[in-house]
């Protein structure tokens, strides 16, 4: 059966309200929870040691009238909790050494500095294994990467997170194996080979083993049939939009799925894989042999003109993820930014090339979370070099809100995992459930430092498994976290006020 995930367009439409119910206790399972909360109040209990050895860094070089050292002393205090998704990106370039000829006094607020942010990478990537032990594979890595940004050139962090060190810089293990067959990278262009960086820089194109102009290039390429190639480390873009975008898209994509796996590692691998990669034994595999494969067209026109045989309601769609080419199809609108349709297609295109077979996902049950999560993964931002996922008032997660607490309209979470893939998306409140697939995905995510997340992770690996049995007899998400689904309903109606109130009063602030 052929199997399309799309991005619809107008589904983020809000209706509809039940009332809420009352607060309710601590839930079941307090023996999961303890584990998760010893692990949290460790890792808060190292961060305000480091915090109070970093402020009397600061005052000192206050004292000596060193205000701007100060200022970068304290700039390094940083609070990024296990669960809250909020990371860096991690420098290319290895920490050069201290210089010998410093001024004293700066030489050694700077060794100090050093010397704190290394004890409190240590104590990050410890507390690490421990959480891989406890059961936490995504509160390890995200421990681990926080463990990277202040000790960046930590090996055991850095061989995790899938680097390796070619000469005085980290990179990935795409990126030597190009260095190798030296190719050079352009912010514009991409992989290129060093001796082609020169001619394309002066806006000369290899077009099919000629040089031709860039103007020409961009006229033949139009054609979708010699449109560019964009190699990344785990992604094929081929695209007539320009190359300067398919590079742009490239690295969007790249850092999406930094970011995807990490989140989602327990999906990835098993736990003693896991163990294994933590201990040294094992290499990080976080690419597929093949690349994932991107098309972005041109116009819109050409989008539908492509895929209304395949697909014939693609008109209604602004992005879809076809299983039967394992092909992500978007197209450019100059007018909006459409990366969160990248990040709905990307979740199904990563989630369902974790096995090699084609398989029916969610059709007899379950269906919600297999768009639910697509579209909590829209939520990602790339800031600045700060990566941040989930938040609160993403409009998918302010319409489930208005959806429960003003306007009533919720389905029960028992019938809403009752439903198949084709009742899911004949049902006549479509968009209203998208919206509220999106808020419940948020809630096994985020609730309560993430109590539920690991639990549904494991629920999306049996969804997506490549074992029929397995995909067929997956148990629901009251079984897997043994809190009934009326329980389950109650706690998210608390969590959607929880929120509500947390965005009101910082619009008030």
């Amino acid at each position: 059966m052929r199997l399309a995930r799309c991005c619809l367009i107008g589904s983020l439409a809000i209706c509809c309200s039940v009332a809420v119910a009352p607060r309710i206790s601590q839930a079941q399972n307090p023996r999961v929870r303890d584990a998760l909360s010893i692990l949290k109040e460790t890792r808060d209990r190292h961060f305000r040691e480091f915090a109070n050895q970093m402020e009397k860094l600061a005052q000192s070089c206050e004292d000596k009238s060193m205000n701007e050292a100060a200022e970068l002393v304290r700039s390094r205090v940083i609070n990024i909790e296990p669960q809250s998704h909020n990371l860096r990106t991690l420098p290319r370039e290895v920490t050069p050494d201290i210089p010998n000829n410093l001024p004293d006094g700066e030489r050694f607020w700077r060794t100090q500095l050093r010397a704190l942010e290394k004890d409190y990478s240590q104590d990050l990537y410890l507390l690490s294994r421990r959480a891989l032990n406890d059961g936490y594979p995504s509160n390890a890595y995200t421990l681990v990467r926080e463990s990277a940004m202040h000790d960046p050139d930590h090996p055991a962090a850095r061989k995790i997170l899938g680097f390796v060190r070619q000469g005085n810089e980290w990179v990935t293990q795409f990126a030597a194996s190009q260095i190798k067959a030296r190719n050079v990278w352009h912010e514009e262009f991409g992989w290129l080979p060093k001796e082609h960086l020169a001619r394309y820089t002066n806006g000369e194109r290899y077009f099919k083993s000629h040089w031709v102009s860039a103007e020409k290039e961009r006229e033949l390429r139009r054609d979708f049939s010699n449109a560019w190639q964009i190699r990344t480390d785990h992604y094929l873009i081929k695209t007539n939009v320009s190359l300067e975008r398919g590079v742009e898209l490239g690295r969007a994509l790249e850092d999406f799925h930094e970011f995807f796996y990490e989140t989602f590692a327990g999906f990835f691998a098993t736990r003693e894989q896991m163990m294994h990669l933590f201990d040294g034994s094992a290499k990080a595999v976080t690419s597929n042999p093949r690349p994932y494969m991107i098309h972005y067209y041109r116009t819109r026109e050409e989008y539908v003109a492509q895929l209304k045989k395949e697909f014939p309601n693609i008109g209604i769609t602004n992005g879809i993820y076809m299983t039967t080419d394992r092909t992500a199809h978007f197209y450019h609108d100059p007018n909006n930014d459409n990366e969160a349709t990248l990040y709905h297609e990307g979740t199904h295109q990563l989630f369902f090339e974790s096995h090699t077979i084609s398989r029916p996902i969610g059709d007899n049950a379950h269906f919600w979370i297999i768009e639910g999560i697509a579209c909590y993964m829209e939520s990602f931002q790339r800031k600045a070099g700060d990566y941040s996922l989930g938040d609160p008032s993403y409009i998918r997660f302010q319409g489930a809100r208005v959806n429960l607490l003003q306007k009533g309209y919720y389905v029960p979470l028992r019938e809403f995992s009752a439903m198949g893939m084709r009742q899911f998306q004949t049902q006549t409140d479509l968009a209203k459930n998208y919206t509220q697939a999106a808020g419940l995905a948020r809630f096994f995510m985020e609730y309560e430092d993430g109590r539920y997340r690991e639990i549904l992770v494991k629920h999306l690996a049996q969804l997506y498994s490549s074992n029929t049995r397995e995909r067929e007899t997956a148990p629901g998400l009251d079984k897997l976290t043994d809190v009934s689904f009326e329980v389950l309903d109650k706690q998210y109606a608390e969590d959607a006020k929880a929120n509500e109130k947390a965005s009101v009063e910082e619009l008030e602030n």
